[in-house]
């Protein structure tokens, strides 16, 4: 369907986590939904891909709800746990940038060593050359 993102066009660190976020949801979801449908609940957080679409939306109950319900420490326990697991997913994702930078700042350095050892390796053969010449 248009506007929701395919698995495939998401970075790694945001499958994960919507993985994760899920996976969360599903052991917790028959524990945590409210039992009377006029009970109140609010968009708490959502993650958005790099286009704006939605990826997953996290509810809370209202603030004016006891804080005692056993739901609403579920709830606040499963919250810690996906901040969390964002929270590794974001250090994780920084220090996979971190060492690709220092690869790609490697490889050039490479390419940079291997043409001068080809201009060293040139300047021999001709000095050889004359060498056998003279």
């Amino acid at each position: 369907t248009p506007g929701r993102p395919r698995p495939r066009d998401m970075p790694p660190a945001q499958k994960l986590l919507s993985l994760l976020f899920l996976i969360l949801m599903g052991t917790e979801l028959t524990q945590v939904l409210p039992t009377n449908p006029e009970e109140s609940w609010q968009v708490y957080s959502s993650a958005q891909d790099s286009e704006g679409r939605c990826i997953c939306t996290v509810v809370a109950p209202q603030q004016t709800m006891c804080s005692r319900d056993a739901r609403t420490k579920q709830l606040r326990q499963l919250l810690e746990k996906v901040q969390n697991m964002s929270q590794s997913i974001e250090v994780l994702d920084r220090r996979t940038q971190r060492d690709l930078q220092y690869v790609e700042k490697m490889e050039s350095q490479m390419k940079g060593l291997e043409s001068k050892f080809k201009q060293v390796e040139e300047s021999h053969k001709q000095h050889l050359a004359r060498q056998f010449k003279g």
